[in-house]
């Protein structure tokens, strides 16, 4: 099964990005004012709530990437059920336990920082480096907060006149990997392996184009990361989201060793 964006996040993307206040802004805004009722409600309902026909919310959540209403109700249902990110002890805990947490939580970070340094492998950065500076064609994938890093790597390596491809959503991934060859480099952002799982279409289309694939992830022993050329370790913990600052240093480690090698080539 594809794997979506969150439907908060498509709908907050959607309010952020769109420059014209028309019929669907409207809708994005209302569907996120009543976020929580809509795996209850009707299409004719939120048609209602949002003073537009069944029809435009049915085109709207097409446009989205859904399949239709229902299927759309379902990832509402399925994001609003499912609370990932942090552990019972931080799901239960209150205000006078934080303290602890904090400290444990930037502890775990920290942690993570020394162990990715400490299983960095140069020799290994040296060929992702000579991987992106000698493809055409380079991709980033992820979802949620790992497009956010994304963004951030095309930004800064643009800015060392190298494109790299990013998309938000299942629908941009699978349009990005059509478009590769076998000299394309994809950059795989997944810190427990789940993109892969839920990805298999996508993941099916680059094994066939053979490109180079090069994955950051904490959980280097799944199975799909024994099909990948490059496994790049960061974090060994992400109970409560710590892996996410681990994700950016590598990323970070990266941009820094690209530049060093290649500044005199691209300046």
């Amino acid at each position: 099964m594809a794997m979506h964006s969150s439907v908060l996040s498509s709908l907050l993307r959607y309010i952020n990005n769109t420059k014209k206040r028309d019929t669907n802004y409207s809708i994005a805004k209302e569907m996120l004012m009543h976020f929580d009722d809509i795996p209850n409600v009707t299409i004719h309902e939120m048609a209602d709530f949002c003073y537009v026909s069944s029809a435009s919310i049915s085109r709207f959540v097409k446009m989205l990437g859904y399949e239709n209403y229902v299927d759309f109700k379902k990832q509402c249902k399925d994001s609003i059920a499912i609370n990932v990110d942090y552990s019972k002890e931080v799901a239960f805990a209150g205000k006078k336990e934080m303290k602890p947490i904090f400290e444990s939580y930037t502890n775990n970070i920290i942690g993570n920082l020394d162990f990715t340094l400490e299983n960095l492998d140069y020799q290994q950065l040296e060929r992702i480096c000579e991987l992106i500076y000698q493809s055409q064609d380079v991709c980033f994938l992820g979802l949620e907060y790992a497009s956010l890093i994304g963004q951030h790597f095309q930004i800064k390596m643009a800015e060392l006149n190298k494109l790299i491809k990013i998309g938000n959503t299942y629908n941009d991934h699978l349009e990005i990997v059509n478009s590769l060859n076998n000299n394309s480099v994809v950059f795989i952002a997944s810190l427990e392996g789940g993109y892969f799982y839920r990805n298999d279409d996508i993941i099916q289309i680059i094994k066939q184009k053979k490109c180079k694939v090069i994955t950051l992830t904490m959980n280097h022993e799944l199975k799909p990361m024994k099909e990948v050329d490059e496994v790049l370790l960061c974090s060994k913990n992400n109970s409560n989201t710590e892996g996410r600052i681990a994700l950016l240093y590598i990323i970070e480690l990266i941009i820094m060793y690209y530049y060093v090698n290649y500044k005199a080539a691209i300046s």
